[in-house]
């Protein structure tokens, strides 16, 4: 799936920085920093549920357009995203700006979608391989993710590997061919009363085995 619509972000310049961002957070708003291509290392802030709805709409593989106090807008990528492990409050963001005339490498998810014959009939399960693949493309061009149907998957050991993966635009995925994506495994049943062992009967001395003097 290829970047297809505009995403859009506010920011503005940010002059608490180091412990004092966290007056910030308290307020919900996230302490930032763009850098990259074209522009000079700038600290910012941005609403935090502005962004929070952003970012689990384009994750870090799509380009966002980042206007910092009404400028020009910057593509960037967001780079990386610092959360609180409690209670998920984010603690900084990274947005990284790109030249989009070059080319870059970047892990892109692989989603599954459809539903598998051979889990729907209970033949089996399915066994995830890979879950990202490595994409070269310019900025643009880079897909958010890759999908891949998992309803040709009827009988034990079908299987996609990257070979199989769809290209639906201008791109390469650069990690190995043959790396497994998804299979489908054994399906295995829970064991029934009948099939556990007899406790009593493993309690029990074997016959003609040692025994322990009586008298």
């Amino acid at each position: 799936m290829s970047q297809e619509q505009n995403h859009a972000l506010a920011a503005s310049r940010r002059e608490l920085t180091g412990k004092r961002a966290r007056r910030l957070r308290r307020q919900g708003i996230a302490p930032a920093v763009l850098y990259g291509y074209g522009v000079d290392p700038t600290n910012v802030q941005v609403d935090a549920k502005e962004f929070e709805a952003l970012y689990r709409n384009v994750g870090n593989t799509a380009l966002v357009d980042l206007t910092v106090e009404g400028g020009q807008p910057v593509r960037v990528f967001i780079q990386d995203v610092q959360q609180n492990p409690i209670n998920r409050e984010i603690q900084h963001i990274d947005f990284h700006a790109v030249n989009l005339r070059q080319e870059i490498s970047s892990d892109v998810p692989i989603v599954l979608v459809g539903e598998a014959p051979a889990v729907h009939n209970n033949v089996g399960v399915l066994l995830r391989g890979v879950e990202n693949v490595t994409v070269h493309a310019l900025p643009a061009n880079l897909p958010q993710h890759i999908e891949v149907s998992v309803e040709n998957l009827a009988e034990v050991d079908d299987a996609i590997h990257v070979s199989d993966l769809p290209l639906s635009g201008n791109y390469e995925i650069t990690t190995d061919p043959g790396e497994l994506v998804v299979k489908v495994n054994v399906l295995q049943l829970e064991p029934t009363v009948e099939d556990l062992p007899d406790e009593d009967a493993a309690a029990q001395p074997e016959e003609g085995g040692d025994t322990e003097d009586a008298s």
